[in-house]
């Protein structure tokens, strides 16, 4: 009885070795765990070590469990696996926006106008008149920043006067990057703003110098907020919704994670509506956030009320604290002194008792220096604190900085900080040539000398008032070294290759928040967040990297977004 059997069964065993259907059974044999969905044919863009590209990858329970070749990933489908057909499209990493100001725009996402994709200043225009005709008289309507007159074929900005005749019963505000904003007489008038008023402190109502009359635009950050913080902001209720739209746009260009800084009126009742989003289900991506103290009080007891509201407040994955920002003066990030005026000592002995805090109780933080002289300043109380309070136990960053020399980058390094890079350049590229030169300018920011540093490097846009916040137009200006304009800017000796800027926007952004072992890349143990592009990013020609959108998003394997083929797999 043995011998017949011992015979058929090595038969079986030789036939098996000559066929490729049974040894995926057997390989089946031995899998645990079935997938719940599968994402094959196409080209997975792993981001690993070796930047590997695969053709399927296998997600259960939110996570990655597998990632190969479509025979490799056969064996994990079973009869309840959703199956994705890619029909050889690209899939990324989801994408890491590691500074961003997301929850500001969100609160007011569905009540202002947005210029950052447009291509004529007629078509903005035109937008503003629509508002005026469907809003009731007496309704504000905003202009967004994150928007530049170079985008335009006219080259232009409006004016107060093209306002006017288009909204005269509307106030009308168009915020211009950080830089800047213009009113409408109807603005001016609802907030107050006449011939005579004086300018605010380091701001500018501009007047023309021949008659006097207010032009309506107000230059700097204390002019501007003079007027903004007048506006009357959505409820709680609304701005619910208008969250989930600004999440589900970034969603739609392949955002899965977000450094959200928080500032301009974020507070614990903001907080506890995106944790109870996060819970509902209504979030549609990770938000790591980031809390500032405003410029009213003392800085330390803000942070101490931020800490123990954190107690109070619901944490998840999709939702949770990762640091504070540091206190710093109004306009420190302004074009307008990009050349990086020195800053006072009273604002450095601000900066010196905050970074005391962060250093005992363990927080990470985010300093947006954005110059070199300054971020000097910065390194020199960060080194003295560090001799007596090290910074173990969390992560500096240091956002900005165009024009970091290698001994800072070298300083940064040694304390254990990273820098984000922001894609500001791309839109005020030109600016920068004028107040800097031109030579100084093309080698900022040094990318080249950036990565080969290897300091600790992510990415961010610093949208959506400072800058446009399109991912892939910041990807095409890490690439290209282009500005929106179409300037060539960037010299070719600090240009990044695709692969080393994909990297800086996926694991590079896991990095900074110390989760590069969660997320960043398509391998398994990580979660499943990703997207499925409408092009290959690694071959279109490079002019295309910027009109590149997701058809498919994925965050801890839940569809978030779903367009083209897809849109039958998008959320109900």
């Amino acid at each position: 009885f043995l011998k017949p059997l011992i015979t058929f069964l090595l038969a079986l065993t030789l036939s098996a070795c000559g066929s490729g259907a049974e040894v995926d059974f057997a390989r089946s044999l031995a899998v645990k765990v079935p997938a719940d969905i599968v994402l094959r044919g196409g080209k997975i863009i792993t981001v690993d070590h070796n930047f590997s590209i695969a053709e399927a990858v296998a997600i259960q329970d939110g996570h990655i469990i597998a990632v190969g070749t479509d025979r490799d990933i056969r064996p994990l489908v079973v009869p309840s696996t959703k199956v994705i057909d890619l029909a050889g499209r690209t899939v990324i990493p989801g994408l890491i926006d590691s500074y961003i100001h997301a929850t500001v725009a969100g609160l007011n996402w569905d009540s202002d106008i947005h210029w950052e994709s447009l291509r004529t200043l007629a078509d903005g225009l035109r937008q503003i008149s629509i508002a005026a005709k469907a809003r009731p008289p007496g309704s504000w309507i905003v202009v967004g920043g994150g928007w530049v007159p170079t985008q335009f074929a006219e080259r232009r900005f409006p004016s107060r006067a093209e306002l006017d005749t288009l909204a005269p019963n509307h106030p009308v505000y168009v915020q211009y990057l950080r830089q800047g904003a213009l009113l409408n007489s109807a603005a001016l008038a609802a907030v107050g703003i006449t011939s005579g008023t004086p300018d605010p402190p380091g701001g500018k109502f501009e007047r023309n110098p021949k008659t006097g009359e207010l032009t309506g635009w107000l230059e700097g950050p204390s002019a501007w907020e003079y007027a903004y913080q007048k506006i009357p902001r959505p409820t709680l209720d609304r701005a619910r919704q208008s969250l989930r739209d600004c999440f589900l746009e970034l969603n739609r260009l392949g955002v899965t994670s977000i450094g959200d800084l928080q500032t301009d009126g974020v507070g614990f009742a903001q907080r506890r509506l995106l944790g109870e989003m996060a819970r509902s289900g209504d979030l549609s991506l990770r938000v790591d956030f980031y809390a500032a103290a405003n410029d009213s009080g003392d800085d330390l007891e803000q942070f101490k009320v931020v800490t123990e509201a954190l107690k109070r407040l619901p944490q998840s994955d999709l939702f949770h604290f990762a640091g504070f920002v540091a206190p710093l003066p109004p306009g420190i990030d302004d074009l307008a002194d990009a050349k990086g005026s020195l800053l006072d000592t009273a604002t450095m002995e601000r900066f010196r008792r905050a970074a005391r805090f962060f250093a005992e109780g363990g927080y990470s933080f985010y300093l947006p220096a954005m110059e070199d002289r300054r971020a000097r300043q910065f390194l020199d109380i960060l080194e003295q604190i560090q001799q007596t309070t090290p910074f173990s136990r969390q992560g500096i960053t240091f956002a900005g900085l165009e024009d970091v020399t290698p001994e800072t980058i070298a300083r940064i390094k040694r304390l254990g900080g990273a820098i984000a890079v922001l894609d500001r350049m791309a839109l005020t590229g030109e600016r920068y040539a004028e107040l800097w030169g031109l030579d100084k300018a093309r080698h900022a920011p040094p990318l080249r000398t950036l990565v080969d540093s290897g300091i600790r490097l992510g990415a961010g846009t610093d949208a959506f008032r400072s800058s446009n916040y399109s991912p892939m137009l910041a990807l095409w200006w890490l690439v290209t070294g282009k500005t929106i304009a179409g300037t060539a800017l960037r010299s070719p000796s600090q240009k990044l290759s695709r692969e080393e800027a994909l990297r800086l926007y996926t694991l590079g952004g896991a990095w900074l928040t110390h989760q590069e072992a969660r997320k960043g890349s398509i391998e398994p143990g990580k979660a499943a967040d990703l997207a499925v592009l409408n092009g290959d990013y690694l071959t279109v020609p490079e002019d295309q990297i910027r009109t590149l959108e997701s058809l498919l998003t994925m965050v801890g394997g839940r569809i978030v977004h779903a367009a083209g083929p897809y849109t039958s797999l998008g959320r109900k």
